[in-house]
């Protein structure tokens, strides 16, 4: 994507519009680095400490208000494990306000583009200006200002700030292209309308749409600031995506209209009666014979509390993740079979992305 500025255009950070100065991208650059060094390397340590700390103090990981003050006082006890909380948390804060600063300084010009682009193809963009949010979605989620409905940079910051949070490892949509490889068709390999809900901006929907050159490619989100500069973003990159505004719990869409539907990291994001609504949505508009495949937050089991564990109580408390623990702990795959799924496949490798492939009987 080409995104000039009366000043300078500095281009891309892969496919995400470049920081206004290179001092903020330099700047952010460091929190990446910092960011990676302490997660991806002390993260399994610091949770393993973290719960046999409270274990220790008889203290009961509690997703309350009660619980997280509890939790407080057993890790302000431990210099290694509060350091490395403050830290995580001061560092989200910080690389989050930077882009804020970055891009507001061009706020009117990144507006003007999304705008330009809402009638240029080769997909459709759909939104209500006057759409009224529900409670559940003005939470500002990972502390993004604003979270996804509060800015109408909203799909820029989010943009930016995951590159930040993946250290790298999302260039290019790596990661989204990755997981749109490993999504699986319908048993009978028919997969010509495929629907993405939740879908932030877009990016497993368009590499998806990469893969599935001739199948019509739809997309949807809560959000319109987000669809708004997804579909821009797929525009620039000249992919046929139609993003349509619209809660995951109310498709606007016939039954049976789907071969296959993906979810990438919204349910954990929803309150469980909005992920409930949702499961039973998603199984009223997939044909019969159809699948829908889950990549989101891996189940807790017995003796892998994974998310449900300390360091997850701590994330949602700090992170701004109300529901992630809720999901966790549901079981979403019983939830699946409810609704009438049947599970073909379940895939937990770690902590922060597990697939469940389901499908409806035909």
């Amino acid at each position: 994507m080409t995104i000039s500025n009366s000043t300078i255009d500095r281009g891309k950070y892969g496919r995400t519009p470049a920081m206004t100065t290179r001092a903020d991208e330099v700047y952010n650059d460091f929190m990446s680095d910092t960011r990676n060094q302490l997660l991806h390397a002390y993260w399994k340590h610091m949770g393993e400490r973290g719960n046999d700390l409270m274990a220790k103090a008889g203290v009961k990981i509690e997703h309350t208000a009660e619980g997280v003050a509890k939790a407080r006082e057993v890790i302000g006890k431990d210099q290694y494990l509060s350091t490395f909380m403050r830290i995580k948390r001061t560092a989200q804060e910080i690389y989050k306000q930077r882009i804020v600063e970055s891009y507001g300084v061009r706020e009117e010009e990144y507006l003007r583009r999304m705008t330009d682009a809402e009638t240029r193809g080769p997909g459709t963009l759909t939104y209500d200006p006057n759409f009224v949010y529900p409670d559940y979605a003005k939470v500002h989620i990972h502390i993004q200002p604003g979270g996804y409905v509060g800015s109408p940079l909203a799909g820029m910051l989010y943009d930016y700030g995951t590159s930040v949070f993946y250290g790298g490892e999302n260039a290019e949509d790596a990661l989204h292209k990755r997981l749109a490889e490993q999504t699986p068709k319908p048993l009978d390999g028919k997969a010509a309308r495929i629907l993405e809900i939740g879908c932030g901006i877009g990016q497993i929907a368009v590499e998806i749409k990469r893969i599935h050159k001739d199948a019509e490619v739809i997309a949807t989100d809560i959000s319109a600031p987000m669809i708004r500069y997804g579909h821009l973003r797929a525009s620039e990159q000249n992919i046929a995506v139609h993003f349509a505004q619209m809660p995951s719990e109310t498709l606007d869409f016939p039954d049976g209209h789907f071969d296959l539907v993906v979810e990438h990291i919204l349910f954990h994001e929803i309150p469980i009666p909005v992920l409930d609504k949702t499961l039973k949505e998603v199984f009223r508009v997939l044909r019969p014979g159809g699948t829908f495949v889950v990549w989101d937050f891996a189940s807790a089991e017995p003796g892998k509390p994974g998310y449900a564990g300390l360091l997850g109580l701590m994330d949602s408390a700090d992170n701004g993740e109300p529901y992630a623990h809720e999901f966790v702990t549901c079981n979403v795959e019983k939830r699946l079979e409810d609704v009438g799924f049947t599970l073909r496949s379940r895939i937990q490798p770690g902590v922060m992305m597990g697939s469940r492939v389901c499908d409806k009987p035909a």
